[in-house]
């Protein structure tokens, strides 16, 4: 008997099509965590819907619930990404949006992925990915308890066990790095990137939120100047990377969002968002009819930033731009009212990345793995 087979007198697996039920049974398996922060549905299910995420253009994903004597005991999301392959000259599937009560439902909702990446050729499953590498990836094994910033994962220590017990090893590790205002040297910073500013023509302003889809347009095409080296990058359609700036924009602020210009052309960029984790807790990820009070309420208090993209294109890459872009975020943010930083995900072999940030005074204080396993 197969684990598979073995699984299926355990738990019953079936597809679900709603977006909306599929992302609120993650809350079952959080009752009485109090670092979980619940998914603010109605704000993040176009990301699962095949009609309102432009991802489905390029992939095909399916979602299934499992359950045992009419409860939901796990779910996971199946993905093949036509864009990830024709990048990567390979054949990869996915497995994301991972939840189990128990090492069997586990196993049980691993092979069920696996099964369906299978059928539609993929030569490796790899996970958890929640579509790709765009959305939300990785599984927490390591680093400070606490509340996930936003769009960063959560999850039971044990997953990983029972990933590691399934057959997937380590593809790669992200980090996540944190620094707070009275943890930074900022004479230091400041000293380090007035010598970067004299030897270097770059100049750094602040995005123009007024002039947005212009200067998405200018971030889009950086983005895929910056990352194309990287591991797992997938392009993005202008269509897809608008659909998720769209949402950004509700909660951006111009002094946490710099661009980097030499003689006028746009080489580099960073982006922060202030931390709305603090706000979707706080309303329970309900907006509606009231929780939108509550959401606003907690997020005047709000401290805490993300930094969600920071790079620089591969030719500048050695000249300390990302100092000044960063210095940027860090100087206009602390003047904003924000005092701590979380720099997240970061390639754990990133060291163009990592070294800059280090020497900022941003210390890792999590880690997060994607697993693989090879299916041919």
């Amino acid at each position: 008997m197969t684990a598979f087979d073995k699984a299926q007198t355990v738990a019953r697996i079936r597809a679900i099509e709603d977006p909306k039920r599929f992302l609120d049974a993650q809350r079952a398996f959080y009752r009485g965590d109090r670092h979980y922060v619940p998914p603010l549905t109605s704000g993040e299910s176009w990301q699962v819907d095949r009609k309102k995420n432009p991802w489905f253009r390029h992939g095909e994903a399916a979602f299934f619930v499992a359950e045992k004597n009419g409860r939901v005991v796990g779910r996971v999301s199946a993905s093949r990404d036509r864009l990830h392959d024709e990048f990567h000259g390979d054949r990869v599937g996915f497995f994301g949006h991972f939840e189990a009560v128990d090492v069997d439902t586990s196993n049980a909702l691993l092979a069920h992925a696996e099964a369906w990446c299978r059928e539609r050729t993929a030569d490796s499953l790899r996970g958890p990915v929640d579509l790709s590498t765009n959305y939300r990836c990785g599984l927490l094994v390591d680093g400070e308890e606490g509340t996930p910033v936003l769009m960063m994962p959560h999850n039971p220590k044990h997953y990983a066990q029972w990933v590691e017990g399934y057959g997937m090893a380590k593809a790669k590790d992200l980090l996540a790095l944190r620094a707070t205002k009275d943890t930074l040297d900022l004479s230091r910073i400041d000293r380090i990137v007035q010598r970067v500013s004299q030897k270097s023509r770059a100049v750094v302003r602040r995005m123009n939120l007024a002039r947005f889809d212009a200067e998405m347009r200018i971030v889009w095409d950086l983005y895929h100047r910056i990352w194309e080296r990287n591991w797992g990058f997938v392009p993005m359609s202008e269509s897809e990377f608008f659909a998720h700036s769209k949402d950004l924009a509700k909660v951006a602020r111009e002094e946490l969002m710099h661009i980097a210009e030499i003689d006028g052309k746009p080489v580099g960029f960073a982006a922060a968002l202030p931390d709305v984790n603090r706000g979707i807790k706080a309303c329970d990820g309900r907006l509606l009819p009231f929780g939108w009070w509550k959401f606003l309420s907690a997020m005047r208090k709000v401290r805490m930033i993300r930094v969600i993209t920071l790079g620089v294109v591969p030719e500048h890459r050695r000249d300390g731009l990302q100092m000044l872009v960063m210095h940027a975020v860090i100087s206009q943010g602390i003047a904003a009212g924000f005092d701590a930083c979380e720099a997240s995900w970061i390639l754990e072999d990133n060291h163009d990345m990592l070294g800059p940030l280090q020497t900022l005074g941003h210390v890792p204080y999590r880690r997060y793995r994607i697993y693989s396993k090879a299916l041919r």
